[in-house]
C-alpha cells in the first residue's frame, strides 16, 4: 500500500507520454507541413504578374450563425463583392467548412453574383476564418 502513490505517477507518466508520442507530435507535424505548404503556394500566387487585389478578413461569427449566413453576412458580400474584378477567392475554414461554402454558393448563386474566375476554397483547421481576395 505504500507504494501505490509511486504506481500511480509512473502510470501517468506513462500515459502522458504516449499521448503526447503519439497524438499530439504526428499531428503537429502533419499541421506544420500544411502551413509550409500554404505559404508556398500564396508566395508562388504572389509572383505572378498582373495580378492585384484587395485582401479582406472578417471575424465568421458576424457572417455565419449555425454555418448559416447571417443578414449581416448577406449585406457584406453584396456591398463588397464587385463584378468588375477579375476573379475572387475566398477562404472558409471551421469545423463545417464545407456546409458554410454551400451556403455562400448557394447566397451567390441566388443574387446572380458571377465572375470570371471564381474559386472558393473550403480549409478544415481549428482557426475560423473567413477571407476573400479579389484580383484584377
Amino acid at each position: 500500500m505504500k507504494y501505490i502513490g509511486w504506481i500511480i505517477a509512473l502510470i501517468l507518466v506513462v500515459v502522458t507520454y504516449y499521448i503526447y508520442r503519439f497524438k499530439y507530435l504526428p499531428l503537429k507535424t502533419s499541421i506544420v507541413k500544411l502551413e509550409q505548404e500554404i505559404a508556398m503556394w500564396e508566395e508562388q500566387l504572389k509572383g505572378e504578374k498582373g495580378i492585384i487585389g484587395d485582401h479582406n478578413i472578417f471575424p465568421p461569427d458576424k457572417f455565419f450563425k449555425d454555418d448559416k449566413l447571417t443578414a449581416y453576412g448577406e449585406v457584406e458580400i453584396l456591398r463588397r463583392f464587385d463584378q468588375h474584378y477579375r476573379g475572387i477567392e475566398i477562404y472558409i475554414s471551421a469545423p463545417n467548412a464545407q456546409t458554410r461554402a454551400k451556403d455562400l454558393l448557394r447566397f451567390l448563386d441566388e443574387q446572380k453574383i458571377e465572375y470570371r474566375t471564381f474559386y472558393c476554397i473550403a480549409v478544415i483547421d481549428s482557426i475560423e476564418r473567413f477571407e476573400y481576395k479579389f484580383t484584377k
